[in-house]
Order: structure tokens, then C-alpha cells, then sequence
């Protein structure tokens, strides 16, 4: 008898005995019928049992149908992690000719999978096909995959790749996006067969993760330096030791991810059908291609395991799908790569969630509106644009400024006006931190009696007026510039309902310190869980986390929202007029405004 290849490591004769004795409703079946109904003799079934050699995937399967079990409960599954694919085929009693006939598939792509765990951009759906041939999942594969050779050195040369383009790209200062032609890349590319831009987007936005992660970092390191107790010093250092674990986490893992992603890329088309789908699937709804608005081709060409059809071909009653639990699966583990690869079909998909949800359900705003005592807000970018057209020359005179006390500007330096004056703080002395400090508020002050509220601000200060939410400004500008802004708004609101917290005279506790905002709450008696802070800035999300304030972001581009998300703020509005709109449903029957009786 001709054996297959490695079948000894994982066949178990005491399971193919145990099945057989308990074969027909538990009465048994002698060797002898056994060998009779699969065409062998008793001392080969015998020769089975006892280890002696195993059969191969054809007898496998014959064995496991006339026994009634799957052909995998014949194996010694406990040695199934160090399987590679092909073992679990000839496991599952399939030659890779019973495979690419069943899929229809060429020998040569089946092989390539199997044994390099590569799929072309043609085969993007093989994967997820075999998976259902085998009956396993996706992940499954992917984990057999893992374990050939082919791929294990692979997984190597990715790794070795990626840590420099990774510290090169997250280091301090470094802003620039991952370049298609840069050396790694193009290696990287040639390694899974995948065009460079492919490679470079996806790569950037781990960079663009990785950095988020690091500013958080950086937040929680302050805190940790300057909180005013010793329990929120050793929280924050606990919360920067948990980032430093995710992106460890998330460097690992790349080269592991990559492999998976690339064997089941789905071109453009499907992945927005599919995503569609995933969009929709809270209303339960069997949806037609005309209904998604759609092209049926592409819904019909995503794999087959991660959707779900309704109706039948031929009875003239259109086609409905919904998406499964392996659908749902891929679009949760691989969206943001899908976004970055696809910018149009983010867009597109962002326009129908927005259409069906908008960035917060309104409920859900309410209900912390409804819970909240004290509306901290920022200032420059979500009240009004301090400088405007002005601000190259505001940054030119605080360069000069620099320059004249003696203090180092490096290419590294920010351009807006106060993220100079943080960086240029950190190197300052007491003395020439001031004279910094008051030419920027000489700037300030004067750019406010220019500067106009933007769109939606005096329409939500005219609704605030009508509840009793203690209201403040936390902001790294001058006190005396958010002041005389207030004071033109009137009579919108009155400029003394609103408590200004200007930039703090030690310039480490700006944002993303949560100094401000921490010191805006205790000072108006609020507790944290009962504040909110509204911004617009990386910033701000994380002063307010670090201070354990409710942060509400206004994200007007899917960039910015992106940004937000990343820093790790989940709740982000579109625009003013959506709070304006809360805060109108608060103030008017049936809800009360709230209340300080529990502060």
C-alpha cells in the first residue's frame, strides 16, 4: 500500500477501535465488516488499530463515513497545533486533488497555498474556501499556514524588516508617511507578492497607530511626574506601563497579521459590499444588491463562508443576503486596513453610517449631557481661530524672541505658536519662559479682537444660557485673550457664566497634561464623572483621559475623527450643531436641566 507522507504522526488506531466498537447505534462492527465496507482486509483495519501504519486520506475517509464521525475524530488531535495545512488535509481524508476539484481550482494555486501559505490577488477568496472545504475556520488555516516552513521564513525576513522601518518611523519628531520605495517595503512586497503602495499603507498605518499609542505615553509619563498624589502618580505609571505593552503588542504581531491579511484581500468592490453589509447588520434586514446600492457582481464574488442568502436561483424572487459570523469576523479584525488601502470606500461607507447613525447616537450623548454638571471647552480651533492668516507671523516673532535670549530653535520645533512655546519651555529658564509667555499673550490678545466665532458657537452658548451647567473655558492660550473673547459674544451668553483656565505658568503642565482641566473641575466643585470636556485636538482627548474627564470630540473631516479615535477618543461628533441639539433637548420639557444637588 502506497502511504501518505507524515500521516503516522497524527493517526490514532485506539480512536479508529473506539469508533468501531461503538459503531452502529453502539453495537459494534467486527474488523472484518469494516474491512469488508472500505475494500480492505481485516489485517489491515487491524494493522490500523494497532499502529502498525496508517492508512491514507482515501481510506480515512472511507473509514470515517461508514463509521458515521468526522475523518478528524480519527486523529491524534493533541499534536494538531504543530500541523501544517497539508496534514490537516490528509487529516480530513482529502487528497489535494479531491480539494481543487471540489474548489475548482488549479493544482498550482492550491499548491502555492499550501505549501509557500501564498494566494494571488486572483485566489484573494481561497482561503476562506478551503477553510469550508475542510470544515474549519479561516483562522484555522491560517494557523496550519503558520507552521510551514515556507512561511515560518517568511515570517522571519518580515520581521527582520519591520523593527527598523518601525523605529525608524516612531521615533521623536519624525513625521513624515511611509514611502513606497523606501528599501523594507520594497522587500516586503516582493516577500508576499503584493504591489509596494499596498505594502506602504499598511505599514503607515500601523506607524500612524503606534504613534497615537506613544502620545498617550507621553500624557500618562506627565501625570506620573506631576500628579499632586502619590496614588494618581502610581495609577498613571501603571496606564503607561499597559501602552508600552500595546505596542510591543502591536510591533509583534505585524509580520503575523500581514500574512493573514494578504491571503484574504478582498478587491474594492467586495470589500464595500461586504462592509455594507456589515453596516447594516443591526436592522436584520435581508438586503438585495439593488437595495445596498450595489453591483450584484460584486456582492456575489465575496467568499461564500461570510455571507448568508435567502431566496432561491429560478423562482423569480430576488436574492437577499446578510453577513455572517466570519463576515463580521473580517470586517471587525481588518476595516482600518480596508480604509487605508481604499480611501473612496471609506468615504462612501463613512457617508452611510453617518446617514444611519451619525458619529454618536443621539441617545447616547443625551443620557451624558443629561449626567453632567460642568462643560469644559477648548478654545483656539473649536471656539474661534485665534490667529488665522497671522499665525506665520506670530511664530516668526517668538523665533526672534528665542533667538534673542539665547535659546535653541531646531528643525524639530512646532510651528503653531503654542506648541513653540511648549518645546522652547521645556528649555527655558524661569525668566525667559515669561518674557516668551507675555509676547505670546501681547499676540493673542490682539489677535482675539479680530477673530470670529466659528460655526455653530453663539447658537450653542445661546441654548446653554437656558440650563445650569456650569460652564468653563480650559485652554493653553492666555487667560485674558479667551476673556476678551467672551466679552464680544455677549449677549449670546454672559461672559462671567463662563470660567476661564487659561495657560498654566509652568509650561510641562500644558496640554496633553491634564493639569487644566483636572484644576477647571475641582475649582468649580465638579467631580470628574460628572464633567465633560469638549475639544477638537489629539490634545485635548488626552488631557481628559489622563484627568478621567468625558471627553466629546468635533471631528468636521473623516480624518480628524480618525485622529481622535486613535488618541483614543470613542465619542465625536460632527459639528457644534449636534451638541447644540442635545443640549436644546435638555434644556426644554420633557427633560429638566440638570441639577448640582449631587456634585
Amino acid at each position: 500500500m502506497a502511504l501518505a507522507r507524515g500521516l503516522g504522526v497524527f493517526f490514532d488506531g485506539a480512536r479508529l477501535r473506539r469508533a468501531r466498537t461503538g459503531a452502529e447505534q453502539g453495537r459494534g462492527m467486527s474488523a472484518a465488516e469494516l474491512a469488508r465496507r472500505v475494500g480492505a482486509s481485516k489485517a489491515q483495519i487491524l494493522a490500523y488499530e494497532n499502529g502498525l501504519y496508517p492508512p491514507d486520506p482515501q481510506r480515512i475517509a472511507a473509514l470515517a463515513r461508514q463509521l458515521g464521525v468526522a475523518p478528524l475524530e480519527l486523529a491524534d488531535t493533541s499534536t494538531m497545533h504543530t500541523w501544517t495545512l497539508a496534514d490537516l488535509r490528509r487529516a480530513s481524508g482529502l487528497r489535494a486533488r479531491d480539494v481543487t476539484a471540489r474548489l475548482k481550482v488549479s493544482p498550482r494555486s492550491y499548491r502555492r497555498l499550501e505549501n509557500e501559505g501564498l494566494a494571488s490577488a486572483r485566489q484573494y477568496a481561497l482561503a476562506a474556501a478551503v477553510a469550508a472545504c475542510l470544515q474549519v475556520s479561516t483562522g484555522d488555516i491560517d494557523r496550519h499556514l503558520n507552521n510551514v516552513p515556507a512561511v515560518a521564513e517568511r515570517l522571519t525576513g518580515s520581521r527582520r524588516l519591520l523593527a527598523p522601518l518601525l523605529e525608524r518611523h516612531c521615533a521623536p519628531g519624525r513625521l513624515g508617511a511611509v514611502q513606497a520605495d523606501e528599501p523594507e517595503v520594497v522587500e516586503l512586497a516582493g516577500l508576499y507578492g503584493r504591489p509596494a503602495p499596498t505594502v506602504a499603507r499598511l505599514v503607515a498605518h500601523e506607524v500612524a497607530h503606534i504613534r497615537g499609542v506613544q502620545r498617550r505615553q507621553a500624557a500618562l509619563g506627565a501625570v506620573a511626574d506631576f500628579a499632586t498624589s502619590a496614588a494618581e502618580q502610581a495609577d498613571a505609571r501603571s496606564r503607561q506601563a499597559t501602552e508600552a505593552m500595546r505596542i510591543v503588542e502591536a510591533t509583534t504581531s505585524l509580520p503575523s497579521r500581514l500574512e493573514s491579511f494578504f491571503r484574504c484581500l478582498l478587491p474594492a468592490d467586495c470589500w464595500h459590499a461586504l462592509a455594507l453589509l456589515h453596516v447594516v447588520r443591526a436592522f436584520g434586514l435581508w438586503l438585495t444588491p439593488a437595495q445596498l446600492g450595489i453591483d450584484e457582481s460584486a456582492i456575489e464574488a465575496i467568499p461564500a463562508p461570510m455571507l448568508q442568502t435567502s431566496g432561491r436561483p429560478g423562482t423569480g424572487q430576488p436574492r437577499g443576503y446578510q453577513i455572517c459570523a466570519a463576515g463580521v469576523e473580517h470586517c471587525e479584525a481588518y476595516r482600518p486596513w480596508y480604509d487605508a488601502l481604499y480611501p473612496a470606500v471609506r468615504t462612501a461607507l463613512h457617508t452611510r453610517e453617518s446617514q444611519i447613525a451619525g458619529h454618536v447616537p443621539g441617545a447616547v450623548l443625551q443620557q451624558h449631557f443629561r449626567q453632567a454638571h460642568t462643560l469644559l471647552f477648548s478654545f483656539d480651533g473649536l471656539l474661534c481661530r485665534v490667529f488665522g492668516p497671522s499665525l506665520p507671523t506670530v511664530s516668526d516673532q517668538l523665533i526672534q524672541t528665542a533667538h534673542a535670549l539665547q535659546l535653541p530653535v531646531g528643525p524639530q520645533t512646532p510651528t503653531d505658536p503654542v506648541g513653540m512655546l511648549r518645546h522652547l519651555g521645556r528649555q527655558a529658564s524661569r525668566a525667559q519662559y515669561s518674557r516668551l509667555d507675555q509676547v505670546l499673550a501681547q499676540q493673542e490678545s490682539e489677535a482675539v479682537r479680530q477673530a470670529e466665532p466659528l460655526a455653530g458657537v453663539q447658537q450653542l452658548l445661546r441654548v446653554l444660557a437656558a440650563g445650569s451647567w456650569r460652564l468653563a473655558v480650559a485652554t493653553d492660550h492666555a487667560a485674558a485673550a479667551v476673556e476678551a473673547f467672551l466679552a464680544r459674544l455677549e449677549p449670546s451668553i454672559a461672559a462671567d457664566r463662563i470660567h476661564v483656565f487659561g495657560r498654566p505658568a509652568d509650561p510641562r503642565l500644558m496640554k496633553p497634561h491634564p493639569h487644566t482641566v483636572a484644576l477647571a473641575a475641582a475649582t468649580l466643585g465638579s467631580p470628574r464623572r460628572r464633567t465633560i470636556l469638549i475639544g477638537e485636538s489629539v490634545a485635548d482627548a488626552l488631557a481628559a483621559q489622563a484627568a478621567g474627564i468625558l471627553f466629546i470630540g468635533v471631528a468636521a473631516t473623516r480624518g480628524k475623527a480618525r485622529m481622535l479615535r486613535e488618541a483614543g477618543a470613542t465619542l465625536h461628533v460632527a459639528s457644534l450643531r449636534e451638541i447644540t441639539s442635545i443640549v436644546r433637548s435638555l434644556t426644554q420639557p420633557p427633560y429638566p436641566a440638570p441639577t448640582g444637588h449631587d456634585a
